[in-house]
């Protein structure tokens, strides 16, 4: 059961929004239209959590209305959607007000075309002191459920499957079977990349991201994210092995357990910009994926995947670029974790290892030596179930380069 505020006033919302003086222009703007403070920012507050952003829906015209708040607080007018009529003003560059306009249907018109139950809720500014709540969301709040409003909410835009899982992770709630149901009806083919990136990473950024990986490929959903991936994931053994180091690493990230023996280099790794806990997923989800392209069996009947990662370096590139849309240090990232993927298991399984190699792998990897050696770690586990002959060419590794 989770602890939910559904009474409001005036005092109250001021407080929560800890916006001062702006909330007071906006009231000023407000005038004799309507106005409701709805979506995100509204759970968020009912749940006692800070906003990160502010949605509002407003009687008429939201772009007018936007236009005359960015003048108020002399913030910047971005046009989000002339068809939808939405707009947005940004503030200081940290505070954001989103404004969708109702023209003349009523707010709850506006809530049946949301997402989730719990996104579904309105509540009228200055005055309002009841929440609007036509679809149960606040129950659902309270009993921390991810419901669709309505059967077709998916169909309505596809990327809310993935908003569906996003959220559940961040509020620590339950998917209800409703959204894997029409989950299976919908596509997320010709949804914008740009979009599908930025909830994908999100995804991956939380603590438990991975088991909703999983389940996108149950539902197919992470094929047509990631095309490249079809081969893979039609080889069921090798996306096992995918999945056992997709998890490991996020073991790993909640527990160094081993790692912890090395607490300055752990520090400064994971306390880089752009944040690596999302790229070390997505690069355990990809240090594979040229396996089926590259798979070669000898006249012994030994199977070799030769070059898998100097072409899955590739595949990475192009599904950094053009699947998911990130950022050039991010997929500067991605390729090295895959490229060199490989690098600490010929280490580790040489006769012997010469401070040179030891040097050379510090300079060639630089700042993502560590990264590196939590990805290939976790890559062993899942391979052979012990690490102890990787847990000492790091230790040893490691001590050298802290020497030096």
């Amino acid at each position: 059961m989770v602890t939910c505020y559904p009474q409001m006033s005036p005092g109250t919302i001021n407080r929560l929004l800890k916006l001062g003086k702006i909330y007071h222009r906006l009231l000023e703007t407000i005038g004799n239209r309507q106005c409701y403070l709805v979506g995100g920012a509204l759970r968020d507050i009912l749940l006692n959590r800070e906003p990160q952003d502010f949605d509002f829906a407003v009687s008429g015209s939201g772009i007018e209305f936007a236009r005359e708040f960015a003048r108020e607080i002399r913030g910047k007018l971005v046009i989000l959607s002339e068809s939808d009529d939405e707009a947005r003003v940004v503030y200081r560059k940290k505070i954001i007000f989103d404004f969708n306009g109702l023209g003349n249907a009523d707010i709850e018109s506006d809530l049946r075309r949301r997402d989730f139950t719990i996104n579904a809720l309105a509540w009228r500014l200055p005055d309002g002191n009841t929440i609007i709540d036509p679809f149960n969301g606040i129950s659902d709040l309270k009993n921390g459920v991810i419901r669709p409003v309505a059967d077709n909410s998916l169909a309505r835009d596809p990327l809310r499957l993935l908003r569906a899982f996003r959220l559940a992770l961040e509020l620590e709630f339950l998917v209800e079977p409703a959204v894997f149901q029409q989950g299976q009806r919908i596509s997320l083919t010709g949804t914008a990349p740009e979009r599908i990136g930025s909830e994908f990473m999100r995804i991956l950024t939380a603590p438990a991201g991975v088991k909703y990986l999983e389940k996108l490929a149950f539902l197919g959903k992470l094929q047509e994210i990631i095309p490249e991936l079809i081969p893979l994931l039609a080889d069921v053994e090798l996306f096992q092995h995918t999945l056992r180091t997709c998890y490991k690493v996020e073991d790993l990230l909640k527990n160094p357990a081993f790692f912890a023996r090395f607490p300055q280099e752990w520090e400064e790794y994971f306390n880089q910009q752009p944040s690596r806990r999302p790229l070390l997923k997505l690069a355990a989800l990809l240090h594979d994926v040229a396996k089926p392209h590259t798979r070669f069996t000898n006249v012994d009947g030994e199977t070799h995947f030769y070059g898998h990662d100097n072409l899955g370096a590739r595949l990475a590139v192009k599904i950094g670029c053009e699947r998911l849309r990130l950022s050039r240090i991010q997929v500067k990232v991605l390729r090295t974790l895959v490229k060199e993927h490989m690098r600490l298991h010929l280490l580790a399984t040489a006769p012997e290892i010469s401070d040179r190699a030891i040097r050379r792998f510090f300079r060639d990897l630089g700042s993502e030596a560590l990264g590196l050696m939590v990805l290939c770690y976790a890559d062993g586990w899942a391979t052979a179930g012990r690490t102890i002959h990787l847990e000492d060419t790091i230790t040893r590794m490691i001590n050298q380069h802290r020497a030096e």
